[in-house]
Parts: structure tokens; sequence; C-alpha cells
């Protein structure tokens, strides 16, 4: 019974954490929004064949490589974000990492939904709901491990990670390819 309280306890912590991750992919994509408009002179069928290349480049190396050799920050971001509180620090811990660009990113995923963003130049509207899903997406693992709780899960996480990343940026190529396709009248 102690441990369902505590998960109860746990919610509105994960639930700060979770609009920082939100409201820092939301900024991202606002972000690679603005500058899609920079690229956007450039003929759509130009940038098109570009994401297809860049896709399946990273897909490839994502897939091949034992850890994601791409240009990010290699320290975590710093415990001292919690020095005001849990629930303040829950909150800027998850803008930082919403963001995808201040910590780790396992996964080419994220770098997978840039190119989208920068090469197909969607509405801005549409890049800030595409990086504030992204920035979600970041806090459901939390949110697994309040609610289930179990001390297996960690484990398990641990041994599979890198085949869920890896999945993950398989899952993103696919669907990215599929909208290029689609864009493009196929």
């Amino acid at each position: 019974m102690a441990s369902v309280r505590g998960r109860h306890l746990q919610l509105p912590l994960w639930g700060a954490f979770a609009v920082g991750t939100t409201l820092g992919g939301a900024t991202t994509g606002l972000a690679l929004g603005v500058l899609s408009g920079l690229i956007s002179p450039v003929p759509e069928t130009v940038r098109l064949a570009l994401l297809v290349v860049v896709v399946l480049a990273l897909v490839v190396l994502d897939l091949a490589s034992p850890a994601l050799p791409l240009p990010q920050r290699a320290t975590l971001i710093p415990q001292e974000v919690f020095g005001r509180g849990m629930a303040r620090g829950g909150f800027r811990f998850g803008l930082e990492y919403g963001c995808g660009w201040r910590t780790l990113v396992p996964s080419a995923a994220s770098y997978l939904a840039a190119a989208f963003v920068l090469l197909v130049v969607p509405p801005w509207w549409s890049a800030v709901l595409l990086g504030a899903a992204f920035g979600f997406s970041r806090s459901w693992a939390v949110l697994v491990w309040i609610l289930l709780g179990a001390p297996g899960w960690q484990t398990f996480l641990a041994r599979h990670s890198r085949l869920l990343e890896r999945s993950g940026s398989v899952l993103a190529g696919v669907l990215l390819l599929a909208a290029a396709w689609s864009r493009l009248g196929g």
C-alpha cells in the first residue's frame, strides 16, 4: 500500500516534468519552424530529395553504430536544477530535457524530426506541435516507471534501451519517408 501512495505523490512531480518537456519541445519546434523559412526558397522537390537522403543516412548510421555519433551535449543536466524544490526542479529539468539539445540524445529520431521540419517547411504551428509531441514523449518513460513501479522495469529498459532507440529511429524514418512520398504526390 505504501508504494501505491508513493506513486500517487510522484504523479504531480511527473506533471511538472511533463509540462516542462512539452514546452521545451515546443520551443525547439518553433525555432526549427522559423529556421525552415530560410530554406523555403529552395524548390520543394530538392528539399524532399535531401530529406530522403538525410533520413536514410541517419537511420543507417543509428543502426550501424553502437552509440549515436551525432553532435550532442555529452553531459547530463546538472542536479542543481532541483535546488529550489522538486516541482520547480522537475519543470526546469523537463524544459531542458524536452528541448532535445540540452542533454544526451540516444536516438536519431529527434534528428530525423528536426530534418523533417527544416526541409518540409510545415506551417509554424505544425512545427510547434511536432516539437511539443517530441518533448512530451520524452516524459513517458518516467510516467511508466511511476505507474508500474516494478523493480524489474529499469533492468528491462537497461537491457533493451539500444534496441528500443533504434526501433524508434526506424519507425520515425519510415513515417517521415511516407510523409515525403505523399508530399511528392506518390
